[in-house]
């Protein structure tokens, strides 16, 4: 092998072993990436302001300081993934929308979205978004 060669295989080899942890610390934090998708993802709600920041907060609270899911996030981040392709994101939304006001009040567009609790299946008393509590009635007549 030549020198010359040598050296750029080197010089190839050393950074394919820096750039990905410097793409790593140099990303927005996951918490920052998340808030800017939800803003994204449902700029077609009224949002109170500081629910999603709250909301993004306990989140990630509840996800706990998780390396392999800071590096999805991140992964997430620069693939620039919406919710049609990354099941986090997806997640994100749903468990705001979940957390919200939202279905309480029966998915009205007009009316100012504020973030309630996280949103638990087992702790929450946030109803169910297909309950037919919340709908009405199916006007059906019986012949």
């Amino acid at each position: 092998m030549k020198r010359r060669t040598f050296i750029t295989l080197a010089g190839l080899g050393a950074g394919l072993c820096i750039v990905p942890p410097a793409l790593y610390y140099i990303a927005p934090g996951t918490q920052e990436y998340a808030l800017k998708v939800l803003k994204k993802e449902l700029n077609y709600l009224k949002i109170a302001p500081g629910s999603m920041e709250k909301y993004v907060v306990d989140y990630f609270n509840r996800l706990g300081n998780d390396t392999l899911s800071t590096l999805k996030w991140k992964t997430t981040y620069y693939l620039q993934l919406n919710y049609e392709k990354s099941d986090r994101v997806r997640d994100l939304i749903k468990y705001f929308l979940l957390s919200s006001d939202f279905f309480i009040n029966k998915t009205d567009e007009s009316k100012l979205v504020h973030y309630v609790g996280l949103y638990s299946p087992y702790t929450s008393a946030i109803p169910n978004p297909y309950s037919f509590i919340i709908w009405p009635a199916a006007d059906i007549t019986e012949p």
